[in-house]
C-alpha cells in the first residue's frame, strides 16, 4: 500500500511552518552509539524477557533486513497493534533505524477503527498478536477492504523475521515523521496526530529534566504503548535518559505493588483508577513503596484528596496531577517537589510550554513537543490557530504558573442558559464516602435545554441516592442550579484503555434515560 497519504500531508504541514523542535540526533543514531558504549545495559523487561542495548539493536537490524527484503523502503508506514510486549520496543527501534513511520494502535480496536485508520495512514505492514479468546487479529485485518500488504503476528511470524541477517541502518532525519498516533477518543472521533523524531525527543528531554529522570531510574509502565503516554515511556525514555523500563501487559494493582517493590521501580504514571488501585493494594500489602520517587496522575478527573492521600501513603514520592494531550504531551508534567505537590494538590501541574487563555477560558499551547498537525486537514483547521497554537478544547485557569482544568468546551452543560462545569460538581461528589466514581453529562431537555445527569459507581455495599446527593451538594455550598436532576447508579463507567471516561457514550445513555422517562 502506498505511503502517499502521509507523505503528501507532511509536505502540506511543512509549508505551514509547524515544526518548532530543534534538530536532534534522532533515536536511531542515539541507540547505535549507546549500544557501542554500554552494550550490556538493560533497556526493557516485560516479565517474559529482558533486552540489553546490544540485543535490541541487533534484533532491530535483523527485523529491518527482513522488511527491506519484503519491499518496505524507508518512509513506509508500519502499524503495531500490540500489548505492552518487548517486541513493540524492537519494532519502534527498527522504524527509527531504517526510516519507517509507525502507527501505534490500541489492542481494543477492531474492524471499524482499523478500517478507517490503516488506509488513511497508508499502512504497508502491521504487527498484531496471535488470535486469542478476544479476537483473531490477523483475520480482522485481512478481512478489511484495503488491508495492508503485510500482516505479521508477533510471537509467531516475527520469530522468523528476526532469524534473518542484520541490515545496515539508515536512521531517519529528525524532522521526518516518527509516528501517527491517534487521540484516545474520549471526546469524539479519534484524530491522528503526526509527531516527528524531534518533537518526541523534546517531550522526553524536557520532561526528564523536570522530573530528574536518569540512568538510576526504573519506569513501571502499565499504560498501553498504543497510547501516547505508554509509547513515550516505553519507546523513548530508556534511550534518551538511560533509565530501564518495566512493561506491564495487564493492570493488576497487587502485582504492580509487588513488581515495583521487587524491582525497585522509581516512576509510574497513570489515570485515577491506577493511582486508586495502587494505593489500595499497597495498603493491603503493608508497603509504602519506598523505591517510588514519582507518580503523575492525569487523563481523567483526579480528586485533590486522592493526591493528598497518596502523598501520605508514599512518603518517598512526589505525587501530583499532570496535564497534556496526544498533541502536546506533558505540557504540565506535574510538580517538582513534595512541598510543591502538597501546596498545589488541587492543580494539574506547572505549565512548561507557551500558553495562553482565550476569553472563554480555553487553553492554547505551543512548544517544541507539539505535534506538527493532524493527518486529516479538516481536523487541523479546527485544532490550530494561525500563529501555531494548539487549541486544546480544555477550559481552565493558570495561577502561579500552575494550570487547573475546569472542564472541556464540549462537556459544558447549558441548563436554562447557565453554563455548568461537570468537573466542579464531580470533584465535590467524589468527596462523599459512598461515591467511588462519578461522571456528569447533559441530556437534551425541552424545558431546560439540557438536563444534568450524574452517573455514579458506588463504593462496595454503599447506599447513595438523590437524597444523599442533594444533601452532600447542599452541605458543600454548591449553587442549586448546578445540582444533577437525574442520578443513575451503574456498575462501571465506560472507559477507554487509559482510564478516560467515555463521555460521548454517557451522553447516549443519558439521552436514552431521559427519553424513556418522558414516555413512560
Amino acid at each position: 500500500m502506498s505511503t502517499d497519504p502521509l507523505a503528501a500531508r507532511l509536505g502540506q504541514l511543512r509549508a505551514l511552518g509547524r515544526q518548532r523542535a530543534e534538530p536532534c540526533a534522532g533515536l536511531g543514531q542515539i541507540a547505535l552509539q549507546l549500544a557501542e558504549e554500554d552494550p550490556d545495559r538493560v533497556v526493557v523487561t516485560d516479565g517474559t524477557r529482558s533486552l540489553t542495548r546490544a540485543e535490541m539493536v541487533d534484533l532491530a537490524r535483523r527485523l529491518g533486513g527482513a522488511l527491506l527484503a519484503r519491499g518496505l523502503e524507508p518512509g513506509a508506514v508500519i502499524a503495531l497493534q500490540l500489548p505492552n510486549w518487548w517486541e513493540a520496543c524492537v519494532i519502534n527501534l527498527t522504524a527509527a533505524l531504517f526510516g519507517y513511520r509507525i502507527v501505534p494502535l490500541l489492542p481494543i480496536y477492531r474492524a471499524a477503527e482499523l478500517g478507517a485508520i490503516l488506509p488513511t495512514c497508508g499502512v504497508s505492514a502491521i504487527f498484531v498478536p496471535p488470535a486469542d479468546a478476544r479476537a483473531d487479529y490477523r483475520a480482522i485485518v485481512k478481512g478489511l477492504p484495503d488491508a495492508p500488504a503485510h500482516v505479521f503476528t508477533v510471537r509467531g511470524d516475527l520469530d522468523t523475521l528476526l532469524d534473518g541477517p542484520p541490515a545496515n541502518p539508515a536512521p531517519a532525519d529528525s524532522h521526518d515523521a516518527k509516528m501517527v498516533i491517534f487521540t484516545s477518543g474520549s471526546t469524539g472521533r479519534p484524530k491522528g496526530a503526526i509527531h516527528t523524531h524531534a518533537s518526541m525527543d523534546a517531550v522526553v528531554r524536557r520532561t526528564a529534566e523536570f522530573w530528574g529522570i536518569g540512568p538510576d531510574d526504573t519506569l513501571y509502565v502499565p499504560s498501553p504503548v498504543g497510547h501516547v503516554g505508554g509509547s513515550v515511556y516505553a519507546f523513548e525514555f530508556p534511550w534518551l535518559t538511560g533509565c530501564r523500563v518495566i512493561l506491564e501487559e495487564s493492570w493488576y494493582p497487587a502485582r504492580a505493588v509487588a513488581r515495583i517493590d521487587a524491582m525497585g521501580a522509581t516512576f509510574m504514571a497513570g489515570a485515577t483508577p491506577f493511582l486508586r488501585g495502587l494505593l489500595d493494594a499497597a495498603r493491603a500489602s503493608g508497603t509504602a513503596l519506598p523505591s517510588l520517587r514519582r507518580f503523575i496522575c492525569g487523563g481523567a478527573s483526579v480528586p485533590a484528596d486522592l493526591i493528598r492521600e497518596a502523598l501520605t501513603a508514599f512518603p518517598s514520592a512526589v505525587i501530583s496531577r499532570a496535564y497534556g494531550s496526544t498533541e502536546v504531551p506533558l505540557a504540565a508534567p506535574g510538580l517538582r517537589t513534595r512541598a510543591e505537590a502538597e501546596a498545589h494538590a488541587d492543580t494539574d501541574g506547572a505549565v512548561v510550554v507557551e500558553h495562553r487563555l482565550a476569553a472563554d477560558g480555553e487553553i492554547a499551547l505551543r512548544g517544541p513537543q507539539m505535534c506538527i498537525g493532524y493527518l486529516d486537514p479538516e481536523d487541523d483547521a479546527a485544532g490550530f490557530t494561525e500563529d501555531g497554537f494548539f487549541l486544546t478544547g480544555d477550559l481552565g485557569r493558570i495561577t502561579d504558573g500552575c494550570v487547573t482544568i475546569t472542564g472541556r468546551k464540549k462537556d459544558i452543560i447549558i441548563r436554562k442558559g447557565e453554563n455548568i462545569s461537570p468537573v466542579e460538581v464531580e470533584e465535590i461528589l467524589l468527596r462523599h464516602p459512598a461515591v467511588d466514581q462519578v461522571a456528569l453529562v447533559g441530556a437534551p431537555d425541552a424545558e431546560r435545554g439540557e438536563m444534568v445527569v450524574a452517573f455514579v459507581v458506588t463504593a462496595s455495599d454503599a447506599r447513595f441516592g438523590m437524597a444523599q446527593m442533594t444533601a452532600h451538594l447542599t452541605d458543600a455550598g454548591l449553587a442549586r442550579q448546578k445540582f444533577p436532576e437525574r442520578l443513575d447508579i451503574v456498575a462501571a463507567l465506560p472507559m477507554n484503555a487509559v482510564g478516560k471516561v467515555q463521555k460521548p457514550e454517557l451522553r447516549r445513555w443519558a439521552a436514552a434515560l431521559v427519553a424513556g422517562a418522558a414516555t413512560s
